[in-house]
């Protein structure tokens, strides 16, 4: 055999080596799940909101709230109703802005302030705390205290 041949041989062989390393390094990394979110149901004091799809359209279209506030729940579901168990609240959180007016009981749930009478926006959303970024919303609804 010639030193070329050789040669090429070890080269090959290191390369082959080198691009199994390679392969099995990337396989063996765990792939990140995101949620496959379709609706954010919004539960203030008694009346459920449901917010499905990319749209974010609330039905129903609005909420009331009393001036002393409203207790805010919320659950996360797939496209067949049930719950989505990816999101945990060690990494989600339910977002919600004006954030002076959500005080948080824990990941899903909390208060939303009343305070004088009249109608405001609030923006709902389920916010991924881990990656910095929200997964569904945020979808707007209007809320009149009264």
């Amino acid at each position: 055999m010639s030193n070329i041949s050789i040669r090429s041989s070890r080269w090959i062989g290191a390369a082959a080596i080198a691009a199994l390393t390679l392969a099995a390094g990337c396989s063996s990394e765990p792939e990140e799940m995101e949620p496959e979110v379709e609706t954010m149901r919004v539960t203030i004091g008694t009346t459920v909101i449901n917010f499905s799809g990319g749209t974010c359209t609330p039905v129903p279209a609005s909420a009331t709230i009393p001036a002393g506030g409203a207790a805010v729940s919320a659950t996360f579901l797939k496209a067949d109703g049930s719950p989505e168990t990816i999101v945990t609240d060690q990494e989600f959180e339910l977002k919600v802005e004006p954030a002076g007016r959500f005080t948080r009981a824990s990941a899903f749930a909390g208060t939303l302030s009343g305070g004088a009478a009249g109608t405001t926006a609030v923006t709902f959303a389920l916010f991924h705390k881990i990656e910095q970024h929200e997964d569904f919303g945020p979808c707007s609804l209007p809320i009149t205290v009264q």
